[in-house]
């Protein structure tokens, strides 16, 4: 099966020999190594659209492992801008306009799922007004193309499904508006029968799956594919490790994390100490989940010793966790403490209210203690 995937991962009419080496570079995990290549690529063509596109994707990898870094917002929606800039100069008598248009209506996409990640709503939906009409001409121009309907698909999905006031205010103002359970028929038939676009749906999918607690399965299913694929990207490992974790699979996803940290000491590329860092939290977890609380407080004293300050999530997490293993000794007042630093720190993935429920937790014992 997964050689079946390899071997159909491109054979489509959108990417040339020097493009399909650079994407299959980005999905190995060497974003860097990726983005030399498009600089000597734009070096030789500066109008060359695909090259813009693609690194905005290198730019996309760089702040998949924290979401919450901007460092490289601006030059991923530069680089997007000049694929849209450069690909609609392609006349549609010229002989790679229906690749210009791919490369178009992907640019525009991305910029408006971009934009509504970063919380640009109204920008977000005036850019889909551009990417619907693009990736509508491409689909009529090659309707038998499976690789043409991704950018379509996206679109359906991530614009489909809006509450009754946004889809009133979206009428009024003519924004177009997507069909949800549609776009994800689409990228599941793209991710199984298509070329070109095989790998970009199989993302996709990987981001809609993980976002819902009722598709664990499916994003685990497809985490382990392009793990598979990729043993060295570790946002895909990254992402098996959490994958396990949210189904409660302790032990495996104790492992997908040693795994990770064993890698960034060997300094394997795309293994950052955002990457090293979130994993050692999150192996922490694991050995709690395990009850395994003496080497989990070796390992959280470790990182409160080290004080990681990229990504700046993680010491108010490692007291949270800290507080947890007080709690379990009977150390209510260590804990405490701990909790009010959890609670100094930034409020990332519900900390605050997690660390609220640990005081309670920690009161009750406390209550307990008092009446005996």
């Amino acid at each position: 099966m997964l050689a079946g995937f390899i071997r159909s991962a491109f054979g489509g009419g959108y990417l040339d020999g020097g493009i399909r080496e650079i994407v299959w570079l980005n999905f190995s995990g060497r974003a860097s190594e990726s983005l030399e290549r498009i600089s000597s690529l734009l070096s030789s063509d500066p109008a060359n659209y695909k090259a813009y596109l693609l690194r905005a994707n290198c730019y996309g990898w760089f702040i998949a492992p924290d979401p919450e870094n901007r460092r490289y917002d601006n030059s991923l929606l530069e680089s997007l801008e000049a694929c849209w800039n450069d690909a609609e100069k392609i006349k549609s008598s010229a002989p790679d306009y229906d690749q210009a248009l791919y490369y178009r209506s992907l640019a525009k996409v991305v910029e408006a799922r971009f934009k509504a990640i970063r919380g640009q709503d109204f920008f977000s939906r005036w850019a889909t007004r551009s990417a619907k009409d693009a990736a509508d001409e491409l689909v009529e121009r090659s309707p038998d193309d499976i690789d043409a309907r991704l950018p379509l698909a996206i679109f359906h999905y991530f614009w489909g499904g809006s509450p009754i006031w946004k889809r009133i205010g979206q009428f009024a103002l003519m924004f177009p508006r997507g069909q949800q359970e549609l776009g994800l028929k689409m990228l599941e038939e793209i991710a199984e029968e298509g070329d070109d676009s095989k790998l970009w749906a199989s993302l996709a999918l990987l981001v809609i799956y993980t976002r819902n607690p009722e598709t664990r399965e499916q994003a685990l299913t497809m985490a382990e594919q392009l793990h598979n694929m990729f043993p060295d990207n570790a946002i895909f490992q990254l992402v098996l490790g959490d994958c396990y974790r949210g189904l409660g699979r302790w032990v495996l996803a104790e492992a997908v994390y040693r795994s990770i940290i064993a890698k960034v000491s060997s300094r394997l590329p795309g293994y950052d100490e955002v990457v090293y860092e979130t994993s050692r939290l999150r192996t922490v977890e694991c050995q709690i989940n395990l009850s395994k609380m003496d080497v989990a407080f070796n390992s959280v004293r470790d990182i409160l010793v080290s004080n990681p300050i990229n990504p700046e999530w993680v010491v108010p997490w490692a007291h949270l966790y800290a507080a947890r293993i007080y709690r379990h000794r009977g150390q209510p007042k260590r804990a405490e403490r701990a909790l009010r630093y959890a609670l100094d720190g930034k409020n990332y993935e519900n900390l605050h209210k997690m660390a609220k429920e640990e005081f309670e937790a920690v009161k009750k014992m406390t209550d307990r203690e008092v009446d005996n």
